[in-house]
């Protein structure tokens, strides 16, 4: 895939998705270093991934955090070295917790180091406006997630816009007030 990536211009960064346990390649890290920030996609996190994921962070260049969806983690194993890599997101329907704003600050006050990513798609899933998210801490990371239909079977109500509803001329929501933020097609 970053190969792929090598032919699209204006890519700023790259958010990673891979397997625990991957090791770079020497070809993995100079494409990435070609990028002003890189993130890496967690699903969960239990200690015993702690040494990989200081592995990530020492050889991943420019690397920013790691974004975490905080129901599947083991969130009592996050040690204080490794909470400000996290980037909390913000859940969808499907998940037990963390969809709602007051969830979430909960979570901040919980590990005040660590940072926010905000989908965009998740909150209009759980039919939450974006403001309401605006009393947490600013986000580092926007996602804007792509909605599909075959993997939402159980859900096929879900009716939000695509990654790239930011295109659409109904699109409401002030991106500026996010100055700084890494922006995320997923």
């Amino acid at each position: 895939m970053l190969e792929y990536l090598q032919s699209f211009t204006g890519i700023s960064g790259v958010e990673i998705v891979v397997e625990y346990g991957y090791e770079f390649t020497s070809r993995d890290i100079e494409l990435l270093s070609a990028y002003k920030y890189n993130t890496l996609h967690l699903h969960g996190f239990e200690k015993k991934d702690e040494d990989w994921i200081q592995y990530c962070i020492n050889t991943i260049p420019n690397f920013q955090h790691f974004v975490l969806h905080p129901d599947s983690a083991c969130l009592e194993d996050i040690s204080t070295s490794i909470e400000p890599w996290i980037s909390f997101e913000n859940m969808d329907i499907r998940k037990p917790a963390y969809q709602m704003p007051q969830e979430m600050i909960d979570l901040f006050d919980r590990f005040p180091k660590s940072k926010f990513t905000f989908d965009i798609n998740h909150s209009e899933e759980n039919n939450l406006p974006y403001d309401a998210f605006d009393t947490l801490k600013t986000p580092s990371q926007i996602h804007f997630s792509v909605v599909n239909k075959k993997y939402y079977t159980e859900y096929n109500y879900i009716d939000t816009p695509h990654a790239l509803a930011c295109l659409e001329s109904d699109f409401f929501i002030d991106l500026k007030k996010y100055t700084g933020c890494i922006i995320t097609l997923e």
